[in-house]
């Protein structure tokens, strides 16, 4: 079983317990979201690797109309159960991320919680890109939330624990600056079980390798940010937000953004 399938079949319901940080911040993240994208009621969304559909039933709930891929069944299982509390609808797709079934075309496309590198083989990866980028219409924009490189190579080891329901959670983290590969070793505490372990690996990818990636998919990276209040990228923020879009027309060959500019670090459009 790969490490992800093994992780989150343990966490099973206890998704918002063992993520609560990161959930008491989704309606942000959102908000963000929409901004960057510049996305308008009744435009299409898709949310890649929706996991539980946190992401998926927020965008719906302003009035888009969201598809939401996960190749694992008991959280689209779960993400149905909250789509059908917050009274609205959503569109469910069990699918691997690398081999989309026919869906689209989006007005915008979101990966958000690091949920980008699990392959930890960059052509398995740039899949996922090539995947998005052709069921994005011209000029649809893609936001790719990921570690920060930079951030990494300057806290390699790490430890963060919290408590959440009476679940505890430790994750102890190490990153190989060689191999780019960042490892987290998770112990996990329930009040009611025997608590359990498991490490998670995936490979980390700096800027300018993404909007290399991101270029040979056929997506232009327009800006990257340390946070979704809009914090221009540096090295002192832990994740990185790559706001990329597909050309209305095709980029010229060696060009990586019309115009020939590469990245540039700004406010959402």
């Amino acid at each position: 079983m790969a490490w992800d399938e093994e992780l989150f079949a343990r966490i099973g319901d206890r998704y918002d317990q063992v993520f609560s940080g990161e959930v008491a911040r989704t309606d942000v993240q959102v908000d963000f979201a929409v901004r960057a994208c510049a996305l308008r009621p009744g435009q299409r969304v898709l949310d890649l690797c929706c996991g539980p559909g946190r992401h998926a039933v927020a965008l719906a709930l302003r009035g888009l109309a969201v598809t939401a891929v996960d190749r694992n069944p008991h959280f689209l299982a779960l993400g149905r159960d909250r789509a059908r509390a917050s009274g609205t609808g959503v569109q469910w797709v069990q699918s691997d991320a690398r081999h989309l079934p026919r869906l689209g075309p989006f007005h915008a496309a979101i990966c958000l919680f690091a949920s980008w590198g699990y392959a930890r083989d960059p052509a398995q990866d740039a899949l996922i890109l090539a995947g998005v980028a052709q069921r994005l219409q011209p000029g649809g924009r893609f936001l790719l939330d990921i570690p920060n490189l930079q951030w990494l190579l300057a806290h390699p080891r790490g430890t963060a624990f919290s408590v959440t329901g009476g679940l505890g959670v430790r994750e102890s983290r190490r990153f190989d600056p060689e191999t780019r590969e960042l490892a987290a070793l998770w112990y996990v505490h329930p009040p009611d079980r025997t608590p359990w372990r498991t490490e998670v690996r995936y490979r980390v990818y700096g800027l300018e390798e993404v909007e290399w990636m991101l270029a040979r998919a056929g997506l232009v990276l327009e800006a990257a940010y340390g946070d979704f209040d809009g914090t221009p990228l540096t090295s002192e923020q832990p994740r990185c937000l790559a706001l990329a879009r597909r050309p209305v027309l095709p980029a010229l060959p060696g060009r990586t953004a019309q115009g020939g500019a590469s990245a540039g670090i700004g406010a959402p459009r």
